[in-house]
């Protein structure tokens, strides 16, 4: 009954995990950003907008200013590459992190079934009915560019591609992938030469 319990536990409640591999231009390698704004493309704005404030919330927690694309430039405008630039230069902005997704793909399958039985007897006629319910995980991959431009030059300083992935009920959700590729986007950069 404990292994059983254990194994329910981990379906339900597994973590998601992100893994990053990324590169420094080496023309960048002294290039150091105190300020940068983080554009999550390819999502929809309710999913782009958290993303971006959890990202520039751990940013911050590090002492780096950091904005949210969407509330500097309103999702209901026309932006092109030289009004964005033009506007990181005005404000003293940095860098640009620039995140696109690519992939998300998602599956179960049934490890086990739970069985519920009861038995009647009335009389001299005895009656059962028993339910059989299957128990499911799951697994959830998503993919992720992330470019960190640099806004005097519009270069990029370093690139990287991002794989979260999870298993269980509660951590295959909007949620906690973007907790866990927060997370590890600001301390890969960190250990970049790109963020102090």
């Amino acid at each position: 009954m404990r292994y059983i319990t254990a194994i329910v536990l981990i379906v339900l409640f597994g973590c998601a995990t992100t893994k990053i591999t990324g590169f420094s231009d080496p023309a960048y390698s002294n290039r150091t950003y105190s300020s940068t704004v983080v554009f999550a493309s390819n999502l929809g704005l309710e999913e782009a907008a958290e993303l971006e404030s959890k990202i520039c919330s751990k940013f911050m927690e590090h002492g780096t200013n950091c904005y949210s694309f969407l509330t500097i430039f309103p999702p209901t405008r026309e932006h092109t590459a030289d009004n964005v630039f033009a506007s990181l230069s005005e404000r003293g902005i940095e860098s640009l992190i620039m995140l696109t997704a690519g992939g998300d793909y998602s599956s179960s399958q049934i490890f086990a079934y739970q069985a519920y039985g009861s038995a009647y007897s009335y009389g001299g006629s005895t009656s059962a009915q028993a339910t059989s319910i299957p128990l499911r995980s799951y697994y959830r991959q998503s993919e992720m560019r992330i470019i960190v431009i640099d806004s005097a030059t519009r270069e990029v300083a370093w690139i990287g591609d991002a794989k979260t992935e999870g298993k269980g009920m509660v951590n295959i959700t909007d949620n906690a992938f973007q907790s866990s590729l927060s997370t590890e986007i600001v301390r890969i950069l960190f250990e970049s030469p790109h963020f102090e």
